[in-house]
């Protein structure tokens, strides 16, 4: 018997998916495809319906049919590479891991749209048990008897032994070592490598010194589900045969850190002419997998509406938009595609205060949220994440400072994102900038001369500081942005001016878009100075009491956006 652990000679994948609604999506031969949405929607379905069609054309739920291009070489000549083989004449049995059967129950291979009896050697369906059973020890193998055991890989293959060790120290900071010298099974120990010091008088001496020691090393079926749960994904992404993988909540069991580092190895293990489908719940996957290989990456986003499902594909190019932004890559915008509701702010102080806000209200009413609030660190971004998640049939939300006024680029590329036409508020939005451009800023001595004293008795410094210049500088530079930035809507001109604000206004609520009465966050509560999460501590801090009415205003924002969700 020849080692399974060759790279496919033969196998085939996936290349399209019939989905129940009439719709169908098309598969890449490396495609990982992660299945994301609320509970109960069919994620699980979907990889048990894939899985029953890579056999045959059988009954299913959400899945309606697939399509599978085979390639390589003649099923028989790969088998007669992997397989023990037994010859009985006109009929050979064909053994290996996970499967066994004879010559005749594949002579229509060739014509079968679908795999038939040879899909345990090309696809994996990896569901919770699957994995921790796999962990079991494994029996000891006579010489010329078929490898059934993943562990049966690992004791004969050096480089097997050395990757899954290498990637379950990656984790737990531990090896895993096939303990062959046990009894009559092979248990995987869990413990440092052992290197043994000394002269031995024979062979068996030493191997007798080397099994007392992994005799006190803790054993992988013994342990934890979520160390079984990652030991059993390992030893199955170990098996190069495999051509197709199906993986149930590969997270399960497992601590955020630790699912990161799977949906790495996920990403890093597979080759070209492997692909995965995967249903997961966890944004540390995905985050693992696009650290890996983002250009491998296919979101489908499942929804119930009554009792049909519907799909929403986010391809590897979208993601490649976000992922290649390092500033978008560190924000927390993975965790918007497991929500219907999502609000975008500008940054995370805003997301901090404001969802506090929301949680609030909402528990007064008896409710929990379902919203959540993320930050694009900054407006320029945004249109790149309300795309990503619009395309994934996510309901977003806007919230920003009013001084986009001034970035008619930015809002028209805001408002687009949104679906909104800019030539309905073009108009509207000129009029406003021409009147906040035209116009000069009176500033009253008696309020410039308050507000320097403020700055200076912040600090008993005895020297001014380089900031505090800066603030003063600011102070009496006669700039309109910055008194309509500091307070709001009231600081816009008068008369048509505001007029066209409110009639604009409006309607970039109706399409998702608020912007800031107050002008910016720190505008709720001025007597507040500082800024950013500085400013959103000190608040909470000095009125810990949600119920005060200091946040009366921002309560009033949070409610008119929560509208547009109809909450």
């Amino acid at each position: 018997m020849k080692d399974n652990m060759v790279v496919n000679k033969c196998g085939g994948y996936i290349s399209k998916l019939i989905l129940n609604d009439g719709s169908s999506i098309n598969i890449n031969q490396n495609d990982i495809v992660v299945f994301v949405g609320p509970n109960n929607v069919g994620k699980s379905q979907t990889l048990k319906d894939i899985y029953g069609l890579c056999q045959d054309k059988v009954p299913t739920t959400i899945v309606k049919d697939v399509k599978i291009i085979k390639t390589g070489n003649n099923i028989f000549d790969y088998l007669e590479n992997i397989s023990t083989i037994n010859d009985y004449g006109n009929r050979k049995e064909y053994s290996g891991f996970g499967y066994s059967f004879n010559n005749h129950s594949i002579n229509d291979y060739a014509r079968n749209a679908y795999y038939g009896s040879v899909r345990p050697i090309f696809v994996a369906y990896l569901d919770t048990m699957s994995r921790l059973g796999i962990c079991q020890p494994a029996s000891l193998l006579d010489r010329g008897m078929p490898k059934n055991h993943p562990i049966h890989f690992i004791i004969n293959d050096s480089e097997c032994r050395k990757w899954i060790s290498d990637q379950f120290r990656r984790s737990f900071g531990k090896d895993l070592i096939p303990f062959k010298l046990y009894g009559n099974s092979i248990p995987l120990c869990i413990g440092d490598n052992v290197i043994l010091n000394g002269t031995y008088d024979n062979e068996e001496a030493r191997q007798e010194a080397y099994a007392k020691i992994l005799d006190t090393y803790d054993q992988v079926q013994n342990q934890g589900d979520g160390i079984k749960s990652f030991v059993g994904l390992l030893l199955y992404l170990m098996i190069k045969s495999f051509c197709t993988f199906l993986i149930d909540e590969p997270e399960s069991f497992l601590h955020p850190p630790q699912a990161n580092i799977m949906g790495r190895i996920i990403g890093e293990t597979l080759k070209d002419n492997q692909q995965a489908f995967i249903s997961t719940h966890s944004e540390e996957i995905i985050k693992g997998l696009l650290d890996a290989c983002p250009e491998r990456v296919k979101i489908i986003r499942i929804k119930r509406e009554e009792k049909q499902n519907k799909f929403a594909v986010l391809s590897n190019v979208g993601f490649l938009n976000i992922w290649n932004d390092p500033i978008l890559r560190h924000t927390n915008i993975m965790s918007g595609i497991f929500h219907n509701e999502v609000v975008l702010c500008e940054s995370d102080s805003d997301c901090k205060l404001y969802s506090i806000i929301d949680k609030h209200l909402k528990r007064k009413d008896g409710m929990y949220s379902e919203t959540l609030f993320i930050h694009s660190n900054g407006k320029h971004r945004m249109k790149n994440v309300i795309k990503a998640l619009n395309t994934l049939g996510v309901n977003v939300g806007i919230i920003v400072d009013i001084d986009i006024l001034a970035e008619k680029d930015t809002m028209e590329r805001l408002c687009v994102s949104k679906g909104l036409s800019w030539d309905v508020i073009s108009d509207d939005y000129s009029l406003v900038l021409s009147n906040i451009q035209g116009s000069e800023v009176k500033k009253e001595r008696n309020e410039i001369k308050e507000k320097i004293e403020h700055i200076l008795d912040q600090s008993e410094d005895r020297y001014v500081t380089k900031q505090e210049i800066n603030r003063i500088h600011d102070l009496l530079k006669n700039s309109r942005w910055k008194n309509i930035k500091e307070n709001g809507i009231s600081a816009l001109p008068r008369g048509d001016a505001r007029v066209s604000f409110d009639k604009m206004n409006k309607i970039l609520q109706n399409s998702g878009i608020y912007i800031v009465p107050v002008g910016e966050l720190e505008g709720f509560v001025k007597e507040i100075g500082k800024h950013g999460p500085e400013w959103v501590n000190t608040l909470l801090e000095k009125y810990p009491d949600l119920d005060d009415e200091i946040y009366d205003d921002v309560k009033a924002f949070i409610s008119t956006v929560c509208k547009y969700f109809d909450c």
